[in-house]
């Protein structure tokens, strides 16, 4: 058996847009995030991992609410861009174009062209060093069908490369 470095083994890896409501700016923001997982079927619960020093987090810590949306390959540059800039000095969602609907349950939108979205109110929170997991119960779930799931295949030269599953 080979020796590897830890973070080669968390590869694919799915990410995932997190979506909350910047009541500041009267508007949605949001980011990419790589750790994430279902966590409880009864309770519908799904977890999200976020720096402790990232303005998703404050504005979760506020709202006390998220969307989780999986994105495939029509949102792969919106991805990027969610994933390298700051929503505290940019609008994402005006800078990208991405298309949003409004959310049954709580403020902040659903992505429109995402396979998955599910809405959430923030269940609980742990703390894990540099990091905060964000649990949330899942109030509604929405699939689009017939689209397929955008993962982290690797990286190459520090640049992301993607795949549909």
């Amino acid at each position: 058996m080979k020796k590897i470095s830890p973070e080669k083994i968390f590869r694919p890896y799915s990410c995932v847009f997190v979506i909350s409501w910047d009541k500041k700016n009267n508007r949605p923001s949001g980011m990419v995030a790589g750790w994430n997982t279902k966590c409880s079927y009864n309770p519908p619960l799904f977890a999200v991992v976020l720096s402790k020093n990232g303005y998703t987090h404050k504005l979760i810590r506020q709202s006390k609410e998220f969307v989780i949306a999986v994105p495939n390959k029509k949102l792969e540059k919106a991805v990027e861009f969610f994933g390298t800039t700051h929503g505290n000095k940019v609008d994402k969602f005006k800078e990208t174009g991405i298309k949003t609907l409004k959310a049954k349950y709580i403020k902040s939108p659903l992505l429109k062209d995402a396979t998955i979205n599910l809405e959430c109110k923030l269940y609980k929170e742990v703390d894990v060093g540099d990091g905060i997991i964000f649990i949330g119960k899942i109030l509604a779930a929405y699939i689009n069908p017939n689209k397929k799931i955008l993962m982290v295949y690797k990286k190459l030269r520090a640049k992301r490369i993607y795949k549909e599953f």
